[in-house]
């Protein structure tokens, strides 16, 4: 049972980054997120080479 758990865990979080990955290709590094995609860009913070840190400061649907 453990595998399929970490196995579907794996495949929700790669299907996840792809579909930030493909949000920030189609607008040209300036994505629309919703409220659901920008916490999950908080909790993915540090990974990639995209910078969320500074697309954070500047989004102002990113406020808590």
């Amino acid at each position: 049972m453990k595998g399929i758990r970490h196995f579907l865990r794996d495949f929700t979080a790669s299907a996840v980054r792809e579909h930030l990955r493909s949000q920030i290709e189609a607008t040209g590094g300036s994505p629309d997120l919703t409220k659901n995609e920008i916490e999950l860009v908080r909790f993915m913070c540090g990974e990639g080479s995209f910078d969320w840190a500074a697309f954070l400061a500047e989004n102002p649907g990113a406020q808590s």
